[in-house]
């Protein structure tokens, strides 16, 4: 099996350490440190500080990333501030369907800058008995992307254009680090309030207990949610029917469209609805799935049916799992 899948039991900087040296020598950051500068440096100083006094834990796992990653902290940790570093090209895609029986099935592209090797999977354990599996990548705290946990959470992260940042807060990576442990949709919706971000973002959750699944809109000053059944999200906000706002070149409102389209047509399976996601035009602005003839590309696709399985395609390493998840 090519993609490695981390088992992080420890502390939080043990943890953190760990996966910085799975990706020490796999990946070359210096890209990436490209955008560092005294300017970002001295911007985010005051933003580490208020992640170590109010979520100290977070704080240690991106302390030991950066040390197993061989990188100064405060360098590191202008990386996961993209609000800063401006790094917020993601095309990601996610489509959900309910079953008749009550049970969901959902299919989700991480789209994000292609950087060889750049992909694991992480078993973070909340304590002795409960944890999250996410996606993990070396300019990323845990938990973006996608995760699920053993309280019976499943949630999916797309970003979300928006114009109102503000910087003072945490940044948004810190939020989706955050929602990775929680236990209910009501866990979920208070968790997104909890933290003040410094810019929005978008949640697909579903309880597997309860059988809810919600949408939620998190901007820099609240949160918008909707309850959900068949849905498609991209990068834009669209709740209320507000207008569409995207990033320059972005083809969010094309996906959106076109998935809700084929939503209309497809069996509410793994197979029909994954089909949704693939969709490939004659280019990668016209299509769903984002190839490698880009710089941003699809990394991977999560589908889940949540009365039976999980597969991931980690297309940076060419590869299919699956996991068993009742």
């Amino acid at each position: 099996m090519k993609t490695t899948i981390l088992d992080l039991k420890n502390s939080a900087y043990e943890n953190g350490k760990l996966s910085g040296e799975y990706f020490r020598n796999k990946v070359d950051v210096k890209e990436i440190e490209s955008y560092v500068n005294t300017e970002i440096r001295e911007t985010c100083l005051p933003i580490l500080r208020q992640l170590q006094q109010e979520y100290p834990i977070y704080y240690e796992e991106v302390r030991g990333k950066a040390e197993g990653l061989h990188m100064d902290l405060v360098d590191y940790f202008t990386i996961l501030c993209p609000e800063l570093s401006k790094m917020h090209k993601e095309q990601c895609t996610t489509v959900i369907c309910k079953k008749i029986n009550g049970n969901y099935v959902l299919s989700h592209n991480e789209d994000d800058i292609y950087v060889e090797h750049n992909f694991c999977l992480s078993k973070v354990w909340i304590d002795n008995q409960h944890w999250f599996m996410t996606n993990d990548m070396f300019n990323m705290p845990f938990g973006n992307g996608v995760s699920w946990n053993s309280y019976g959470m499943v949630k999916t992260i797309n970003y979300c254009h928006d114009e109102n940042y503000n910087i003072e807060q945490l940044p948004r990576y810190f939020a989706q680090r955050h929602i990775s442990e929680a236990k209910s949709i009501e866990d979920l919706i208070n968790r997104c309030k909890e933290m003040k971000v410094a810019s929005g973002y978008h949640v697909i959750g579903i309880d597997t207990h309860s059988l809810e699944a919600v949408s939620i809109e998190v901007h820099s000053d609240g949160v918008d949610v909707e309850y959900i059944e068949n849905y498609a999200h991209s990068n834009h906000f669209i709740h209320h029917n507000c207008e569409a706002k995207c990033d320059e070149g972005s083809n969010s409102v094309f996906r959106l469209e076109k998935a809700r389209e084929l939503l209309e047509f497809v069996e509410c399976t793994k197979s029909g609805i994954k089909s949704v996601v693939d969709y490939r035009g004659i280019n990668n602005d016209v299509s769903i799935f984002q190839d490698r003839s880009t710089k941003n590309i699809t990394i991977f696709n999560m589908t889940i049916d949540t009365e039976s399985s999980i597969s991931f395609i980690n297309y940076v390493d060419d590869e299919e799992l699956n996991f068993d998840y009742k």
